[in-house]
Parts: structure tokens; sequence; C-alpha cells
């Protein structure tokens, strides 16, 4: 190895091990005012909500009680499933949805990405369980930032922090039964989400 190469994999080695320690350190921040995604609206435009039960078991997975599951139903008899998993003070509980999925039997069928908004790429995902079908499409906040990429919510939470700023972290999941077309059921999601996107700056900080 030369006194280049040996340079480079010093600075990473560096990099990971400060990453890592940081992101296991405590927050330094008052949470007495702790954000509380239920009260996130029940009633967005058209759109009428009722939650979802959670098990203890569920909650005992997500590591926190602060986050909804709901069925929103329009007047055409429309229904998504909303789901908003958040933290302040926890990084890991906006963990990719696949890992939930897998354990629970369903199968991907396909996954890509897709253009929600102007500001919001998503992962999209079919998803199948005996003969029902969903079309799925989450993305992960991280303060203003908003993107597919896992990876990338935990970068800028694990920089926010070193950095000293206020850490917070979320997974939101958009979904709907496919009934015929998905493109129909795409077109849904993205119209629902162009609805809740002013209101997560407000209910998801």
């Amino acid at each position: 190895m030369n006194n280049k190469t040996f340079i480079i994999v010093a600075i990473i080695l560096v990099a990971v091990a400060i990453v890592g320690l940081v992101s296991y350190l405590p927050t330094r921040f008052d949470i007495s005012s702790k954000v509380k995604v239920a009260d996130f609206p029940k009633v967005i435009g058209e759109w009428s909500a009722t939650d979802i039960a959670l098990s203890e078991r569920d909650y005992e997975i997500l590591e926190t009680r602060n986050l909804i599951m709901r069925d929103y139903k329009n007047t055409k008899g429309d229904s998504i499933y909303l789901y908003i998993v958040y933290s302040e003070d926890n990084r890991k509980v906006s963990h990719p949805p696949e890992i939930c999925y897998m354990g629970s039997g369903v199968t991907i069928a396909d996954k890509s990405t897709a253009q929600i908004t102007d500001s919001i790429k998503a992962t999209k995902m079919l998803v199948e369980k005996a003969d029902s079908r969903q079309l799925v499409i989450y993305w992960f906040k991280a303060g203003s930032l908003n993107t597919d990429k896992y990876l990338r919510q935990q970068l800028k939470i694990v920089i926010d922090r070193m950095l000293g700023k206020r850490t917070s972290g979320a997974l939101i999941r958009v979904s709907t039964d496919i009934n015929g077309s998905s493109d129909v059921s795409l077109k849904l999601l993205k119209e629902f989400c162009g609805e809740i996107e002013p209101l997560l700056s407000s209910y998801v900080p």
C-alpha cells in the first residue's frame, strides 16, 4: 500500500469512527415540547381519516409511539393509507419499510423511484399478498430534507448532530389498494401527497 492510498484509507476510517460515535451519543436538546404526529390533521380537503390501531408489539419494534397509521377516504370512495413515524432523538425509527413487508409475508413485485411532487422523490413499490395488490410510495425526512435515500437521511441527521443542530427524522409512507390500473393509483397518491406536503413542515418538522 503506497502512502497516498494509506492516507485515504486512514481518513475514511476516522470519518466512519466519528460518525459511528456521534450517532450513538445522546442528544442535547430539550424535547419537552416534543412534536406529536397524532396532531396531523384528520381532515385534509375532501379527505377524512380514521386511525388504524397498532399492537404493543408494533410499538416495541418501532421504538416509538410517536406515529400515526390512518385510512383517509375521499368523497368518491377512494381510500389511501398514510403512515408517519417520527422521532426527534432516535434516528433508527425510520428504517426502510421493506424490512417490515418481507417479515409479514408480503412480496415486493416491483420497486423503482418516482417523482411525487416538485420537491419529493420517493421509492415506489408494488406489493402483493394473496389476491391483494397495493401501490406503496415512501420517502424519508430529516428537517427540511425530503429524500428517497435512507442513507442520505441518516447522514443528514448525523451531520446536524455534529454541528449541534436539532435532529429529527421521519418515514412517510402512503399506499392504496390497486383495483384497476397502477397508473391511476399512482396519480391518486401523487394528488394526495400534493395536499399533505404543505402540512409536513408544521406537523413533521
